[in-house]
């Protein structure tokens, strides 16, 4: 399919991600339901997305570990089959989002609390990615620039977040919002989900381009 994709002048690219506790919903054309609770997800607290929602299991630091690591290896297939942009999913509420965002992430320990404690399992994935995937291709990844309700994640945290991704070697920031709860009030008008890509300017001039 990749090679396909170059052969017409195109560049193959690949998201990758964790949906954490938003994972499990059940078959809607076996429930005849179209959100109907699955399996267990799994999540840096034991608090679910909504009330239809099943408890997440709250993961371990080896279990976070070991999904950092699968991230890795993720990325290096997707090199292997031919993938030339990788993105990193962090944003609407899936498993990295809800660990940066206070309302999903009521940690103690060091993924948890602080801003730095909280968007460390993003920066640790990011770390795990970035040795995988060579510097001449695009590494991006995507965040919720905002939460959309009162003691939630903001604009002014993705900004530093940002900082944070560009010394890490990350090429570009996609920018969605919301996602991380059902409640949110997120203003509807032309373009309200419609990503604004931040060019990092990250890492050597070979990575130094805008993707937008």
């Amino acid at each position: 399919m990749t090679g396909f994709i170059k052969e017409h002048g195109a560049v193959a690219g690949i998201q990758i991600a964790h949906a954490g506790r938003k994972a499990g919903s059940e078959c809607p054309w076996e429930t005849g339901e179209p959100q109907r609770p699955g399996w267990q997800g799994v999540a840096p607290s034991p608090i679910a997305f909504s009330l239809e929602s099943r408890v997440p299991h709250e993961l371990s630091v080896d279990e976070i570990k070991g999904i950092q690591a699968a991230f890795r290896d993720g990325a290096q297939r997707a090199l292997a089959a031919g993938f030339e942009w990788l993105e990193i999913h962090a944003a609407h509420g899936y498993l990295i989002h809800s660990f940066y965002s206070p309302l999903s992430n009521q940690r103690t320990d060091e993924y948890g609390g602080s801003f730095e404690n909280r968007t460390r399992f993003l920066l640790d994935t990011v770390r795990a990615v970035r040795p995988a995937w060579p510097e001449r291709l695009p590494l991006t990844v995507r965040i919720s620039g905002t939460d959309w309700m009162d003691g939630g994640w903001t604009v002014d945290d993705s900004v530093e977040l940002a900082r944070h991704l560009k010394a890490e070697g990350v090429d570009l920031v996609d920018c969605s919002s919301g996602g991380v709860a059902p409640n949110a009030k997120v203003p509807a008008g032309p373009a309200t989900k419609c990503p604004s890509p931040r060019p990092s300017g990250a890492g050597p001039a070979s990575r130094r381009r805008r993707l937008a």
